[in-house]
């Protein structure tokens, strides 16, 4: 399977965590002080995956021949998801303020939308680009409290299985994202 199929599962199920954080699922602690808080549990699941998706970006610029393989092309809108990632993650983790993820969750929502050519002919990456720019963009919107929680929640639980999970069961199944 291609390096792209890591990146595929590591995110997906990130974003699937953070989803059902968003629906409540899980996303509450015990009510003992003592207890962990689920969130800090997501934020490390979205830094693990942040950094996977580094290491897969960094994988296959390293060993790909640059004007040979499109795929060096690909790391680069793989560095964008790797970076919001891991920032998402560590703010997550530390307990910092959203907002600035949420600043930048608008540029990753954006310029993705420029490697459009690089997926022509292929119907389902296209697909994926405009879900992932309502994903980013009603990610940024929650966060200034201008959408609510569980409406993130269902969005980005969706955008796991259709943008992430979904394309890595075509690949382990042994056929091409169409």
């Amino acid at each position: 399977m291609p390096p792209i199929t890591v990146v595929f599962v590591v995110s997906g199920l990130a974003v699937w965590a953070i989803g059902l954080s968003f629906l409540g699922i899980g996303a509450t602690p015990s009510g003992d002080v003592d207890a962990p808080n689920p969130m800090v549990t997501v934020g490390w699941i979205t830094l693990v995956a942040g950094v996977v998706d580094l290491v897969q970006a960094a994988y296959i610029i390293i060993s790909r021949p640059a004007g040979a393989d499109p795929s060096v092309v690909l790391a680069g809108i793989i560095m964008f998801y790797a970076a919001i990632f891991t920032l998402l993650g560590i703010a997550l983790v530390a307990g910092l303020d959203l907002r600035p993820v949420a600043n930048v969750s608008v540029a990753v929502a954006i310029a993705p939308m420029f490697w459009w050519k690089f997926f022509n002919g292929s119907w389902m990456f296209h697909s994926i680009l405009i879900v992932w720019l309502v994903a980013f963009l009603a990610t940024t919107a929650t966060i200034y409290g201008k959408l609510p929680g569980k409406a993130l929640g269902a969005i980005l639980t969706a955008t796991a299985v259709y943008t992430f999970l979904t394309p890595a069961i075509i690949l382990a199944l042994g056929h091409s994202i169409p």
